[in-house]
């Protein structure tokens, strides 16, 4: 049986259900792929709901990959 590859998610949840990955990044805020959360600038707000930036909570988990 062949083990299977995990790979690691994190990310940064607003209370609405958006999530910032640093990873991809967000065209919709302005920010490139590989922008860490602590980069953004504090007034930033949801795209969705324009809760402020301290509502975000951070997860990390990990998810099998194809």
């Amino acid at each position: 049986m062949a083990s299977k590859k995990l790979k690691k998610v994190h990310l940064y949840q607003c209370p609405c259900g958006y999530c910032y990955e640093p990873e991809k990044g967000c065209k919709e805020i302005g920010c490139a792929p590989g922008t860490p959360f602590e980069a953004l600038p504090d007034q930033l707000t949801c795209p969705r709901c324009q809760r402020a930036k301290v509502h975000f909570r951070e997860k990390k988990y990990s998810v099998q990959e194809n």
